[in-house]
């Protein structure tokens, strides 16, 4: 799964920080600091015009990777791209192909499906955890159609780069 996963992010190494990750990208991150009571928020962004996975274009897109500073202990981040496509068909034609190739790779399945009053599916997130045991890593596939003339899809992977010391932990806890 985890070069499947990488194909998605660029080839990118996502088993290190997200400094790392941004210093041997061939992107142009933007970094940014948000402050909040329960401490720091950092980003890394950059705008994407294509991903080679995709058969569609794509419009101008977003690819962030974020953490919070109260993480930093256990090394947890999530990598976010924000897909903008030109139609609805396109979105749900890329967003059904991405489900069904990860979907031999997840230990669980969850999905959440938002319909109208027609019953059409309006939006909705699949969330494959590979570790049955522990929440991260895990992927998530979410599509939205509410607003008209935006389809965007998100594809969303929270990880480690500790994850030695998550799975101690999670030892511990048993």
């Amino acid at each position: 799964m985890e070069t499947k996963i990488n194909e998605i992010f660029f080839g990118l190494n996502l088993n290190q920080s997200p400094e790392n990750i941004t210093k041997e990208s061939k992107f142009e991150f933007k970094y940014s600091i948000t402050q909040s009571i329960g401490g720091n928020h950092h980003t890394y962004s950059t705008e994407i015009y294509e991903l080679p996975i995709l058969n569609t274009k794509i419009k101008k897109s977003d690819f962030r990777i974020s953490y919070d500073e109260m993480e930093l202990e256990y090394g947890t981040f999530e990598t976010i791209l924000v897909l903008r496509f030109e139609n609805e068909y396109d979105q749900i034609d890329e967003y059904e192909k991405l489900v069904a190739d990860y979907e031999k790779y997840s230990s669980k399945t969850l999905i959440e499906t938002t319909q109208n009053e027609d019953y059409e599916t309006k939006s909705q997130v699949v969330v494959y955890q590979i570790n049955k045991e522990i929440e991260i890593p895990k992927i998530s596939f979410y599509f939205d159609q509410s607003n008209d003339g935006e389809y965007p899809l998100v594809i969303s992977f929270s990880t480690s780069w500790k994850m030695k010391k998550i799975q101690e932990l999670h030892k511990k806890k048993q």
